[in-house]
């Protein structure tokens, strides 16, 4: 989710101030909920402090964490939240080294034992469990009142469209505002096929900061010895599927190039509804496919959402270079869509 002072994600955090309730801390938890220009944080990132001024996570990369540990304090005394801001205009940006020319608001609230305003330590478990078992969560926090909902995925409504694109977000009228806390699983991509572009695939992953798992029954192809630190799965999609459970927040790209192995694999992300699926292959390939999964039962709409040929059209030509370009499509697909303008009922 991006890079911290302490090592700790900002959905970590959150997983940290878990723990630390339970130790029985006195907890506070600040949250960037809106930002303008170039601001080093992104919203809906997070920093717990505790009473003795501990903190994990991060709201500016280092800027301001400081002055919000510093308000943090106060909330903790007096139980009540506070919105804080700041610029590259205000005087206060120098003294806490926001000069990065961006602006900040960030929500402080107290994490309690039991309580309508501010997080409670129940809400915080309830939050991660449903991150460990690969289900999105929404938190709606009333600005005003400080009282927090747990939405979950079963249950999002007109909410799935912030669900999808993983964006956390402010909505609503000044003085009648809700932010939305949006949750989801880390990005994963499976690779249907141990072959040379997935080769090349494992590094870029790496770097790029996905999960990658390669999957091939062909035990020739999938060795340790050909993807030495990769993680590999030497079966059948249809076995490895049964421990490897497809969701939206996984891409697929089938790349063997053999409809007895690739089939399956697409079939079943469309039914899982993965934000992409992708398949090497030509387009008269890719037509024969349509035709093999439309006898399966494959819908006209969910075959579209299939790209073929794989990849972003950059005129890749060797496998690193459609690896590059498999990789880029499937960014593209996760972070492309536009911010949505939703407001909670």
């Amino acid at each position: 989710m991006g890079i911290i002072m302490t090592g700790h994600s900002e959905s970590d955090a959150l997983l940290i101030a878990q723990i630390w309730a339970e130790e029985g801390r006195t907890l506070a938890l600040a949250t960037v909920v809106e930002t303008w220009g170039s601001a080093p944080r992104r919203t809906g990132s997070h920093l717990v402090i505790d009473s003795e001024g501990n903190f994990e996570g991060s709201v500016s990369g280092g800027c301001v964490e400081g002055a919000v540990v510093v308000e943090a304090m106060t909330v903790m005394s007096d139980n009540k939240p506070c919105m804080l801001e700041y610029g590259v205009e205000d005087e206060t940006a120098w003294r806490v080294g926001l000069s990065c020319g961006g602006r900040i608001r960030v929500y402080v609230q107290p994490i309690l034992a039991n309580s309508n305003v501010g997080l409670s330590a129940a809400l915080l478990q309830r939050i991660n469990l449903e991150r460990e078992a690969r289900r999105g969560v929404i938190v709606q926090t009333d600005m005003n009142t400080g009282k927090n909902k747990l939405v979950i995925e079963d249950e999002m409504g007109p909410l799935e469209a912030c669900l999808k694109i993983g964006r956390s977000v402010m909505v609503g009228e000044a003085g009648n505002e809700v932010f939305l806390t949006v949750l989801v699983p880390p990005a994963r991509i499976i690779a249907i096929g141990a072959v040379h572009i997935s080769k090349a695939l494992v590094p870029m992953c790496k770097v790029a900061g996905y999960d990658l798992t390669i999957i091939d029954p062909r035990g020739a192809f999938a060795s340790p010895e050909r993807f030495p630190g990769a993680r590999l799965v030497c079966e059948w999609p249809k076995d490895a599927f049964k421990a490897i459970k497809l969701d939206k927040f996984t891409a697929l790209a089938a790349l063997t190039h053999d409809p007895k192995i690739d089939d399956f694999a697409i079939a079943a992300a469309l039914v899982a509804d993965c934000f992409y699926v992708g398949a090497l292959g030509s387009r008269k390939t890719h037509a024969k496919r349509q035709t093999r999964l439309t006898n399966t039962g494959a819908t006209e709409s969910s075959l579209a959402r299939i790209s073929s040929p794989i990849g972003l059209d950059i005129g890749a030509v060797n496998p690193e270079e459609i690896a590059v370009s498999v990789l880029a499509e499937i960014i593209q697909a996760l972070r492309g869509s536009k911010r949505p303008v939703i407001v909670p009922e």
